[in-house]
Parts: C-alpha cells; sequence; structure tokens
C-alpha cells in the first residue's frame, strides 16, 4: 500500500492557502467569509482523498476516506491557525476583535451591548483556544469531506479496494 502522507499534505497545504486567502480577501468578515470560511476544512480531506486515488489509481474505503481527511484538515488547521495568528500579530491581518467592534458599532448596538458581545468573543479569542476549536473543527470537517471523497473518486470496481492502512 502506497504511503498517503504526501496526499494528507497536500490537502493540509490546500487549507492553509485557501484559509488565508480568504482570510485576506474578506478581512471584514462577514456572511461570505463566514460561508467560504466553512469550506476550507471541507476541501482539505477532497483533495487529500482525491490526491491518493488518483496518483495510485485505487480506491480507498470509506474509514480510510475519513482518517486521511481528518489528518489533512487537523494539519491545515493548526498551521493556518498559526501563521494566521503571526499576521494579525504584526498587524498584517486586522484584529478580529477590533473589526467586529467597528461592524457592531455600525449596526448600532449600545455600548452595554456591545461590552457584553466584545468581552465573550475576548474569551475565545486566546491563541490557544482559537487553534483547540480550529483543530476540532478541521478533523471533523476533514473526515466527513474524507469519507466522501472516499465514495466520489471510487475507481473501478470493489475488488480494488486499498483496505490496508
Amino acid at each position: 500500500m502506497p504511503s498517503k502522507t504526501q496526499s494528507i499534505l497536500i490537502g493540509a497545504i490546500v487549507y492553509i492557502v485557501l484559509g488565508l486567502l480568504i482570510n485576506f480577501l474578506f478581512q471584514g468578515g462577514g456572511m461570505v467569509a463566514g460561508l467560504l470560511g466553512c469550506l476550507v476544512p471541507f476541501s482539505s480531506g477532497l483533495v487529500a482523498v482525491w490526491h491518493y486515488t488518483s496518483t495510485h489509481n485505487l480506491t480507498v474505503p470509506a474509514g480510510q476516506g475519513a482518517g486521511m481527511g481528518a489528518l489533512a484538515g487537523l494539519a491545515g488547521a493548526l498551521v493556518a491557525g498559526a501563521i494566521a495568528y503571526l499576521l494579525i500579530s504584526v498587524g498584517i491581518l486586522p484584529d478580529p476583535i477590533e473589526a467586529a467592534r467597528t461592524q457592531m458599532e455600525g449596526q448600532g448596538m449600545s455600548e452595554e451591548q456591545l461590552d457584553s458581545a466584545l468581552a465573550m468573543m475576548e474569551r475565545f479569542s486566546n491563541p490557544v483556544i482559537g487553534l483547540a476549536i480550529g483543530g476540532v473543527v478541521g478533523t471533523l470537517l476533514g473526515a466527513i469531506s474524507g469519507a466522501i471523497g472516499a465514495v466520489v473518486f471510487k475507481k473501478g470496481g470493489d475488488d480494488e479496494l486499498a483496505t490496508e492502512m
């Protein structure tokens, strides 16, 4: 059974590049950025499974696809999160708390509502918590998309199924 490492790394790189690109293009956030942001971890699992099955011309079971997607999503989320945190720290990307403050002020929230909402956001803005949440989301969505990718990118009949890990 060929190694899955390269395919998992390619899935993670897709996550990192797409995630950072969305951060740069939609710095103010918004619904479009949120929707596209949800697709990023989903793409990592699909790309990992697609690359593996296409490169080696074989089919993987859904469980193996889920494992590959989970690893690609986890690695992508952790690296992209760390890079985004560094870019925020040096001022290349805007501080999400300040961006949220500006957006909420524009919506006419009272000072009390604003303080309450920002206090909640600040509790979850710790980089370690952000990486942990991103890792969980990346792993779950990567696993789901990897399992879907195993079915979508199936090669030939079930007799070609690759079952070794």
